[in-house]
């Protein structure tokens, strides 16, 4: 009875470990890719070591939507860097998240802060010490610790990043910056299909009155047990809409902030493989795998929008079908048609 529960807990604690892989082979950079100056990045002493003009190294292998990332870094006096985590590839400073690693730098933004948006002013870590940093992002809810100290805790309202790499960066000359046991964790996936950074294809939307907007850009991330909706839009004449709230997938009303035409909205998951009454009553159709959710709109209590949203097998387009009444008694009827953007 012992040994098997003795083996129990060994298969229990090996898989627990195997969740964690490491994105650094501690002797060459296989799998990471400078965007610029890729001379300021080598490996020295089993570490990979920033030293030199700004660049940025990203892990190329594979792309963080809910994830841990875990180091140890080193950094010298007035040093400056930082790793990234569902941040763009491209060049100069990424567009993603950051965990900030400064602890003299003459930017008083210090270690553990989440750069742009949670500052932390205090100096955790002394000059040319080993710490390690460890982040974790689920939906919009981001943690950062310092040697296990939870530094950052922080629900980002209007889902910045929603997918990306992770990267380390080289801040600037005179920076040396080191990291070593390098680690990551893929957490599972969102469980609502709704989760993901879509944008507008304008030439498959259609409205029954007026133009279909210029641009439209929807994030939905999981936020506690509902989720967080953000979107901008920009209309033909110019003019810049949008909209943000959080809501459970259960049918009933939920405050709705920034738009002009409703106040709140409803969301019910109308499941897999059923005809469900709101699709009779648009009259579409739909396949199988297809995912569809009802989605209601008030303005003081009264029923101003009802819609569909259909996210593809595939999961790669959202198609939202309906109508609303805007503020001056038109009815609209309208069709958008969003692809997911990674």
């Amino acid at each position: 009875m012992l040994r098997s529960a003795w083996l129990l807990a060994l298969a229990l604690s090996t898989c627990a470990a195997e969740d964690w892989k490491p994105i650094f082979d501690g002797k060459t950079l296989d799998g990471w890719k400078a965007n610029q100056n890729p001379a300021s990045w080598s490996v020295k002493n089993g570490a990979i070591t920033g030293d030199g003009e700004a660049s940025h190294l990203f892990y190329m292998n594979e792309k963080c939507v809910n994830c841990e990332f875990k180091a140890e870094a080193k950094l010298n006096h007035v040093g400056n860097s930082g790793m990234y985590f569902r941040t763009e590839w491209g060049p100069g400073f990424p567009h993603g998240y950051e965990a900030q690693v400064d602890n003299t730098h003459r930017d008083p933004v210090r270690t553990g802060s989440l750069y742009n948006f949670v500052k932390v002013f205090e100096q955790l870590i002394p000059d040319d010490t080993w710490w390690t940093q460890h982040i974790i992002v689920e939906g919009n809810h981001i943690q950062i610790f310092v040697n296990d100290k939870k530094t950052v805790d922080f629900i980002d309202e209007k889902n910045t990043y929603t997918s990306g790499y992770l990267a380390l960066q080289q801040h600037n000359a005179g920076s040396v910056v080191e990291f070593k046991n390098l680690m990551m964790k893929v957490l599972p996936a969102p469980r609502t299909p709704l989760a993901g950074r879509w944008r507008l294809n304008r030439d498959q939307s259609k409205f029954s009155v007026g133009e279909v907007p210029t641009q439209l850009e929807i994030r939905i991330q999981e936020e506690r047990d509902g989720i967080r909706y953000q979107s901008a839009s920009v209309t033909a004449d110019g003019q810049k809409h949008g909209a943000n709230y959080w809501a459970r997938i259960d049918g009933q009303d939920y405050t709705l902030q920034g738009s002009p035409s409703y106040d709140h909205v409803s969301i019910q998951d109308a499941g897999r493989g059923a005809m469900h009454e709101a699709l009779r009553k648009t009259k579409m159709s739909r396949k199988p795998e297809e995912h569809v959710f009802r989605v209601v709109t008030k303005k003081e209590q009264q029923v101003v929008g009802t819609a569909t949203y259909t996210v593809s097998a595939d999961a790669k387009t959202l198609t939202r079908e309906g109508m609303v009444k805007h503020e001056n008694r038109e009815t609209l009827q309208y069709k958008e048609v969003l692809e997911k953007v990674e």
